[in-house]
C-alpha cells in the first residue's frame, strides 16, 4: 500500500482544487505528491507511459531510435500565490502493484561521478580533457516506499495497525546471566515447600543453584577444576550432584553449598543421576564405563557396566530405578540394574546430541542431526520422529505431552505439537547455538542454555501471568486486582499483595561468604580516611537510654551533639567552621522535652528522636504504643523509633505486622519514623528479610 495525496494548485477563481495533470503519447497522466517527493502514474484507462516522456512536465525530443512523436505539450495551470499553504486532501491508498516510472537526477548523477573520481586520483569531470563519460545509475525509488521517512506514510500505517488484542503476544524470556563459558546442560529438581530450583552446568566449572521459576541466583558450587558437563538435582532440591572434565563427580549439600563426596574416576565424567531416593549415583564418562556409587558408602567401590564402545555422553535411570539408559555416539542402551547386563541396544543414523527421560509414559526423548526421535523406555521400540529445519542440540517433553521444545546449531528455538508435529511457533534469543533445552515440573515454564553463556526463562503459555511475568487486559484488570491483592482488617482504601511472602528462600552460607569477603575490601587511607570518618559522624544518633537519665546528663549529652570532635582536630583539618554535628539526639519519650529545650539554648537546630511502640522489648498492647506515640511527638520529638512485634514475625502474621506499622506511621504524623527489626530475635534471615519488605510496604 503506498500513501499519497493528490497536489492542489489555486486557482483565479477562489482556489479550487484539482489534480495536474500532463498529457502524454498515449493518454492523461496523474501526478500525485507524497509529502516526499513527486509520483507520475499512468490511469489505469490510458496507455502506458511512451519511453520519452518526461516526469517533470517538459517535452523532450524523442531519441533518434525512438520513431514514436511526442504527445502534445502539457496542460499549463496557474500555481499557487508564495507562502500561501497547501490544503491537505484525504488521504489516497493505491491498491495493487503501481509501476513507477525512472527518475533523473543530473545534478546528484554528477556530483556522484565527481567524488568517485576524485576517490580514484583521476581528473575532475569539467577538467582540460573534457569532461568524463557519463554512466546511467540505476533507477532510485520513490522515497515514500520508505514508511520511517514519511509522515503520512507512518500516520497511515498506525490507523491500519490492528488492535491490541487482535496482535500475537510477543514471547518475553527472562535472562539469566553469571556464568562466563558455554551453558552445557539443565536440570530441574521436584516442586517442594518452596518451589522448584534449576541448576547448570557450565564449561566455566561453576555450576549455579537459581530459583526454577524467577532464575533468581541462589549460590555457586566451587571446587572443579575444569568444564562441568553435567549436574543434576535430587527430587526435593536437598543434593546436587555434577560431573566435570577433572576426572571427578561431585556430590553437593543443595542448601548449604557444602561439597560432601568427591568420586574420582579415570577420565572425565560427562553424565550424573540421581536415583528417586537419592540414595545411588549414576555416572558415565569418556572411560565408557557406568559407574553406580552408593552414597551411603562412598569409600566403598562402586558398581561397573561395561559395554560401551565410545564415551558415555548421557546416562539416565528409568522404570522406577530399575532399568539404565545410556547413549554413546551411535548407540542408545538399555541395561538391566540387578543383573547389570545388556537388554537392548537401538542404532541411529548420526551421533545421539541430547537424551531425556519422561517417567509420565515412559517416554525416551532422542535428539540426533536433525531428528526429534521418541521411543518406548521398556523396549526401545520408536513412537514417532519429527524433522526439525536445522541441527538438533536438544529437546524437552512437555511433562503432560501437550507440546515440546527443541534448540540447536541456528540459534533458534522450536516449538512443535508433540501429537501433529506441526510447528507452533519458532523465535530467536540466544547469540550462539543453544545446548540444552528443559520443561520446569509443572510445565509452565522451559529453560535454554546456549553458547553465549546465559541461561532464558520461556513461558509455556505466552501471557500467561506466572512467576515474574504478569498479564493484565485492560477490561479484566480491575476484577484481576481484586483477585490478586489480600484486604487487610479496618484499611479499606489500603490493600496490598502477599502472596509472594510465602516463597522467600533466602541461602545462608552464600550471605556468610558475603559477609566475609566485606571484611576483606580495601579500605581508604589518609586523607580520604579522615573525611569518611567525619561523614560517618554527620549520620550518627547521639542516644542515651538508661534508666537513671535525667535532665543534667541530658543535657550534657546535647552539647556533645553540637561538638562530637574536638576544636583543635577540626581546625588541623580545616574543618572547624563547616559545622560538623550528629545526625540527631535519641532519648525516651519522658525525656524528648529536656532535650529539645537544650538544644534550643545551644543554638542548633538538631532534631530529637524518641524510641516509642514499647521498646526494646514491643510486649505492650497496640493501643498503648500509639498513645507513646503522639505523646513523643506532642513533646516535640521530629523522629520516632518504633519496634516490631517480634511474635507476629515468628508466628507468620504478616498482614497483622503490616496493619501494626501502618497505624504507627499515622501516629507519627509530620514525623518522621524509623522501625527496628531486633533481627536477632527473629530466627531466620528470611525472617529478617521478610519483616523488612513488610515495614518498607507499609510505610
Amino acid at each position: 500500500m503506498v500513501c499519497a495525496r493528490f497536489r492542489q494548485d489555486w486557482f483565479a477563481d477562489g482556489g479550487g482544487a484539482c489534480k495536474e495533470q500532463r498529457s502524454t503519447g498515449g493518454g492523461t497522466e496523474n501526478r500525485l505528491e507524497t509529502g516526499c517527493g513527486d509520483v507520475w502514474g499512468t490511469p489505469a484507462f490510458s496507455s502506458p507511459q511512451p519511453p520519452h516522456s518526461n516526469p517533470r512536465g517538459r517535452p523532450r525530443a524523442p531519441s533518434s531510435h525512438t520513431e514514436q512523436e511526442p504527445g502534445p505539450p502539457p496542460q499549463r495551470t496557474r500555481r499557487r500565490p508564495p507562502g500561501q499553504p497547501l490544503p491537505l486532501a484525504a488521504p489516497a491508498a493505491i491498491s495493487g502493484p503501481t509501476e513507477l516510472p525512472r527518475r533523473h537526477f543530473p545534478r546528484r548523477r554528477r556530483q556522484q561521478q565527481q567524488q568517485q573520481q576524485q576517490h580514484r586520483g583521476r581528473r575532475s569531470v569539467a577538467g582540460p580533457r573534457g569532461p568524463a563519460p557519463r554512466r546511467r545509475l540505476p533507477p532510485r525509488p520513490p522515497r515514500c516506499l520508505h514508511p520511517p521517512r514519511c509522515c503520512c506514510c507512518r500516520l497511515l500505517l498506525l490507523l491500519l495497525q490492528p488492535p491490541a488484542a487482535a496482535m500475537a503476544m510477543r514471547q518475553t524470556p527472562l535472562t539469566c546471566s553469571g556464568h562466563t563459558r558455554p551453558v552445557v546442560d539443565l536440570a530441574f529438581s521436584g516442586v517442594t515447600p518452596y518451589g522448584y530450583f534449576l541448576i547448570s552446568a557450565c564449561k566455566d566449572g561453576k555450576p549455579m543453584l537459581r530459583q526454577g521459576d524467577t532464575g533468581d541466583w541462589i549460590g555457586t558450587f566451587l571446587g572443579h577444576k575444569g568444564a562441568v558437563w553435567g549436574a543434576t538435582l535430587n527430587k526435593d532440591a536437598t543434593k546436587a550432584a555434577t560431573a566435570a572434565a577433572d576426572f571427578t563427580a561431585k556430590v553437593w549439600d543443595a542448601v548449604s553449598g557444602d561439597e560432601l563426596i568427591t568420586l574420582a574416576h579415570k577420565h572425565i565424567v560427562k553424565s550424573v543421576d540421581f536415583t528417586q531416593d537419592s540414595n545411588y549415583l549414576l555416572t558415565g564418562g569418556q572411560d565408557k564405563l557406568l559407574r553406580i556409587y552408593d552414597l551411603s558408602k562412598p569409600e566403598a567401590e562402586p558398581d561397573v557396566v561395561s559395554g560401551h564402545t565410545s564415551g558415555i555422553k548421557k546416562a539416565l535411570w528409568s522404570s522406577d530405578d530399575k532399568q539404565i539408559l545410556s547413549a554413546d555416539d551411535k548407540t542408545v542402551r538399555l541395561w538391566d540394574r540387578s543383573t547389570m547386563t545388556e537388554v537392548k541396544a537401538l542404532n541411529v543414523a548420526m551421533s545421539v546430541s541430547s537424551m531425556e527421560y519422561v517417567p509420565e509414559g515412559q517416554i525416551l526423548v532422542i535428539t540426533y542431526g536433525k531428528t526429534i526421535a521418541f521411543h518406548s523406555a521398556e523396549t526401545l521400540e520408536q513412537i514417532k520422529s519429527f524433522e526439525a529445519p536445522a541441527t538438533i542440540n536438544s529437546a524437552s517433553l512437555h511433562p503432560e505431552k501437550e507440546c515440546l521444545v527443541a534448540g540447536g546449531e541456528d540459534f533458534k528455538l522450536y516449538k512443535y505439537d508433540y501429537n501433529t508435529g506441526e510447528e507452533l511457533e519458532s523465535y530467536k534469543g540466544h547469540f550462539g547455538p543453544i545446548h540444552c533445552v528443559r520443561f520446569s515440573p509443572d510445565g509452565e515454564l522451559y529453560a535454554s542454555g546456549s553458547e553465549d553463556g546465559t541461561l532464558r526463562l520461556w513461558q509455556t503459555t505466552v501471557g500467561k501471568t506466572y512467576g515474574l511475568w504478569k498479564c493484565v487486559v485492560p477490561e479484566e484488570e480491575n476484577a484481576e486486582a481484586a483477585k490478586a491483592r489480600t484486604s487487610l482488617p479496618g484499611t479499606a482504601e489500603e490493600e496490598i499483595e502477599l502472596g509472594w511472602i510465602s516463597k522467600v528462600y533466602v541461602n545462608q552460607p552464600a550471605v556468610v561468604r558475603h559477609a566475609e569477603q566485606i571484611q576483606k575490601w580495601r579500605t581508604v587511607k589518609g586523607n580520604w580516611q579522615a573525611a569518611w570518618l567525619l561523614k560517618a559522624v554527620t549520620c550518627i544518633d547521639l542516644t542515651t537510654l538508661s534508666g537513671d537519665d535525667t535532665p543534667s546528663n541530658v543535657h550534657r549529652m546535647c552539647f556533645k551533639a553540637k561538638h562530637p570532635i574536638r576544636e583543635d582536630l577540626l581546625k588541623a583539618m580545616d574543618m572547624h567552621d563547616k559545622g560538623i554535628t550528629v545526625a540527631a539526639v535519641c532519648v525516651y519519650p519522658a525525656r524528648v522535652a529536656d532535650a529539645v529545650n537544650s538544644l534550643k539554648a545551644a543554638g542548633c537546630n538538631i532534631p530529637v528522636a524518641s524510641v516509642a511502640a514499647g521498646f526494646p522489648s514491643g510486649q505492650t498492647p497496640l493501643e498503648t504504643k500509639l498513645a507513646e506515640i503522639k505523646l513523643a511527638v506532642q513533646y516535640g520529638a521530629r523522629e520516632i523509633d518504633i519496634v516490631i512485634s517480634r511474635s507476629l514475625v515468628l508466628s507468620g502474621q504478616w498482614e497483622s505486622l503490616y496493619e501494626e506499622i501502618r497505624q504507627c506511621r499515622e501516629a507519627c504524623g509530620e514525623a518522621h519514623m524509623k522501625t527496628i527489626l531486633a533481627t536477632g530475635e527473629l530466627g531466620s534471615l528470611a525472617n529478617v528479610y521478610k519483616a523488612s519488605m513488610i515495614a518498607m510496604m507499609a510505610v
